[in-house]
């Protein structure tokens, strides 16, 4: 076998996966094997896909070529890594960009197998991502454009998406807000009546969130996120805390780095704990693209 200059031997025990999201491509490296998975490394980029489908109705020529460089660059560091072969998954922006298969056609060109999930692809990676392939659990994943609820019992997966992730949500219900109590009230309300749809997600072994490191970084003790446990009133007390500020201190808690991205989700994390019935959600660090991996693992 011949091995390109710098690249290193195969590693067949390991993939190589792009995670392109909305908001941000990632480039992830693991290994899912007897239940367990691996990171290996990861490379993360923000493109601001969703931001310009939302202006443009589709990807832009300019954003366009973002995507071709950053893929370029992440299949060459596929390669060194000894992993030529290549997935990737394009997920609400792409779907609703009348020229996503465009994006599909420059992944080709890099001999990158890249697919647009549907909303149910995405929600199946997603429980694939919380569960490790587990029978019995709910899982959360707060994305910048969708949340997708998700439940699995004796194999039957169910689930529901709402376009509600942290982007849309923060524009929609905090970035002009003067009042937090209020924002929040809002904001739970509409969650309220997705949770109230979703009955399938209730009386599972567990609740498992993905996506929530954000809010764990600006909001909480750090610490680690996997396998990090919140309860019903470590979360209601947090969101507690904001509700109560007043006008000034809710401006200045919005002046705070990754904010847009980790309010929203508390109010999902907080919101759907409760109602569906949990005493504490799980937290993993895995994020969509994990789930390729995964299914990789699965089929070996």
């Amino acid at each position: 076998m011949v091995v390109a200059t710098g690249a290193q031997p195969a590693q067949p025990n390991r993939t190589c996966a792009i995670d392109m999201g909305s908001n941000t491509f990632r480039r992830i490296v693991a290994s899912f094997a007897g239940g367990r998975y691996t990171p290996i490394s990861l490379d993360k980029k923000a493109l601001g896909v969703g931001d310009d489908v939302t202006r443009n109705g589709r990807v832009s020529d300019a954003k366009l070529a973002e995507i071709d460089a950053t893929l370029r660059e992440f299949k060459a560091a596929c390669v060194k890594d000894g992993l030529p072969k290549v997935v990737a998954v394009g997920t609400a922006a792409f779907r609703d960009a009348a020229n996503g298969s465009r994006v599909v056609e420059i992944a080709s060109q890099h001999q990158i197998d890249m697919e647009i999930a549907t909303a149910e692809r995405e929600s199946t990676l997603a429980y694939l991502v919380g569960s490790l392939g587990e029978d019995g659990l709910a899982v959360i994943d707060n994305g910048s454009r969708t949340i997708e609820l998700v439940a699995q019992q004796g194999g039957v997966r169910q689930h529901s998406v709402s376009n509600l992730g942290y982007r849309v949500a923060y524009e929609q219900f905090f970035a002009s807000a003067k009042d937090a109590s209020a924002a929040v009230a809002r904001f739970r309300h509409v969650l309220g009546e997705e949770a109230t749809r979703a009955t399938f997600m209730r009386g599972r072994k567990k609740l498992v969130g993905v996506e929530f490191s954000d809010m764990i970084e600006v909001l909480f003790e750090k610490g680690a996120v996997e396998s990090r446990v919140l309860s019903i009133k470590d979360l209601k007390g947090k969101l507690d805390d904001i509700t109560r500020l007043d006008e000034g201190g809710f401006a200045a808690l919005k002046l705070r780095n990754d904010i847009d991205r980790a309010l929203p989700r508390l109010v999902a994390a907080t919101v759907f704990t409760e109602m569906l019935g949990y005493d504490a959600i799980e937290l993993t660090e895995r994020e969509l693209g994990a789930g390729l991996i995964i299914e990789a693992g699965q089929r070996r």
